[in-house]
């Protein structure tokens, strides 16, 4: 069967079941045992065949967790640019408060400055001088006044001058430090986007080297690494009653969708892709790695997991899947292996999170 008869195939089953409101068949195993995933399978007569599926496996399995890591670092380095923005922003704030109280000293000393000039200009050392240079007792009263309110004025003026002086050294300080908190901010940032280059980099090298070997497997080989059928003989779609089984819904119109690294659809998808993707259609904005969606949302036992829970896999939270109903997780497993419908427990599971 060519690639492109075994697509329609696989989107016809998918819309048959969707449609479905009852099962097919009725002879079910109503309690199936619990399955490996279809990409760790590798019992084979052949051994070095099995070994080579092995090994595959666990490059395939890395290569999925530092994806899923390189999500979460690409957020990180967009919180720590904001961030670094902010506090440059601050830093310039800062900046200019403290010179606006800069300036505001140097014209209150100026004001004092003036003020003492005319004081000694006008002869004050006391009443009796003024007393002595007064010309007529209109003068003398005149002149008291003009002393009574320049000193006044100067004190205050001297108040002001050194409360304005101590604003501006104090704001100083506060652009100091918002200018080093700038710096520091600026080389955390650099510091994860050079760090993100160099993981990048060997994601690339793993990708090129999963993929490498997955296209050089056997048909045999092939069809072990696939797994079985995207969808169980029988599954019948929940009812959508909630924006999580409509979301659902949505992830279900992708089975047999490829696998790629970093894709979040709507043709390809990564695991965590998926789920974002098919909420995203939902109206609902999901954290963009499987970490960050393990510690969103709200936690769930596994006694009272609903379809279209996210069901976190592996210690790190490196994989996640929808949980389908019927003891089914919905999921993009790896290069290679189309999206599909498993056992929910086929991987040890870390954590179930409701949106």
């Amino acid at each position: 069967m060519t690639r492109s008869v075994r697509a329609v195939a696989i989107v016809a089953a998918a819309g048959a079941v969707l449609s479905a409101g009852v099962a097919a068949a009725s002879a079910q195993d109503p309690d199936p045992a619990p399955t490996t995933t279809s990409w760790a399978a590798v019992d084979s007569p052949d051994a070095s065949a099995g070994e080579d599926l092995t090994e595959l496996t666990r490059l395939s399995d890395e290569a999925g967790a530092l994806g899923e890591e390189l999500h979460l670092a690409r957020a990180e380095l967009a919180v720590a640019h904001a961030e670094r923005d902010r506090r440059e922003r601050d830093a310039g704030v800062a900046a200019g408060r403290a010179a606006l109280a800069h300036n505001n000293a140097s014209r209150d000393q100026s004001l004092v400055d003036h003020l003492a000039t005319r004081r000694y200009r006008i002869g004050e050392t006391g009443g009796v001088r003024a007393a002595a240079l007064a010309e007529s007792p209109r003068d003398l009263v005149d002149r008291l006044g003009t002393l009574q309110r320049l000193s006044g004025a100067t004190t205050s003026a001297l108040d002001a001058s050194r409360a304005a002086s101590a604003e501006a050294a104090r704001l100083r300080d506060d652009a100091a430090l918002a200018s080093e908190a700038a710096r520091t901010s600026a080389g955390d940032a650099q510091h994860r986007a050079d760090e993100l280059d160099r993981r990048s980099e060997e994601m690339r090298m793993r990708i090129d080297e999963v993929r490498r070997r997955v296209d050089a497997l056997s048909d045999a080989q092939r069809a072990r690494w696939a797994g079985g059928p995207v969808m169980p003989p029988g599954y019948v779609a929940p009812p959508v009653d909630s924006v999580n089984s409509a979301a659902l819904r949505v992830a279900l119109s992708r089975l047999g969708a490829p696998y790629s690294w970093g894709a979040t659809g709507p043709s390809e998808f990564d695991c965590s892709g998926l789920m974002v993707w098919s909420y995203a259609r939902e109206g609902k904005t999901l954290p963009r790695s499987s970490q960050a969606q393990a510690v969103s949302g709200a936690p769930v036992a596994m006694a009272d997991v609903q379809p279209g829970d996210l069901v976190i896999y592996n210690p790190g939270a490196t994989h996640v899947g929808m949980y389908a109903g019927d003891g089914l997780v919905l999921h993009a497993p790896t290069y290679g292996v189309p999206v599909k419908l498993e056992r929910v427990d086929a991987m040890p599971i870390d954590g179930i999170r409701r949106y």
